[in-house]
């Protein structure tokens, strides 16, 4: 048997729970390149980068596909989470796009 619990809260969730799935993608507009995108040496860029990494003996790359993550809620938490996805003192400095 699946046992869920409230990933803000802890509670242990019954048959009533809810359920959060959030993508996190890397976006490029092809159509805004400039003309210092066209005449950077990329390159030269990767060969810096890969000296960079031997001198430093840091072979990680930070991972830059999309990313998902899923989370579980008690009934309280997921109507907290829905008025307020993102931290409390986040949410309070998020600048909204004119688009």
């Amino acid at each position: 048997m699946i046992h869920y619990s409230c990933d803000l809260c802890g509670k242990s969730l019954g048959k009533e729970r809810y359920e959060a799935n959030i993508e996190i993608t890397p976006v490029h507009d092809p159509d805004e390149l400039t003309e210092d995108d066209l005449d950077t040496d990329h390159l030269q860029q990767i060969g810096e980068e890969i000296s960079q990494m031997g001198s430093t003996k840091d072979f990680e790359l930070e991972e830059t596909g999309p990313k998902r993550m899923k989370f579980d809620f008690c009934t309280a938490c997921a109507h907290r989470f829905a008025k307020t996805p993102l931290h409390p003192k986040m949410s309070r400095a998020v600048r909204y796009s004119e688009n």
